[in-house]
């Protein structure tokens, strides 16, 4: 079975441990599952979806950069 890739996500840790290239999330809860007895994850798919995490931490680093964080002014 091939996994859409609107059911990955990569996550640059898992319960604490952080991984340099990442986790790889498959949201499992979403896929009919039942006789499937392999997974097929397109690791293309998985770079454009770590591009983008990436791409979204940047605008937030530009954001604190400009605006200062608000957790700061605490």
């Amino acid at each position: 079975m091939q996994v859409p890739a609107r059911f990955l996500r990569v996550n640059p840790s898992y319960r604490g441990t952080p991984s340099e290239e990442g986790w790889l999330e498959i949201d499992i809860k979403a896929v009919d599952i039942e006789g499937v007895s392999k997974l097929y994850v397109n690791l293309d798919e998985v770079a454009r979806i770590r591009t983008k995490r990436e791409a979204a931490g940047k605008v937030l680093d530009a954001w604190d950069a400009a605006f200062g964080k608000k957790d700061d002014d605490a």
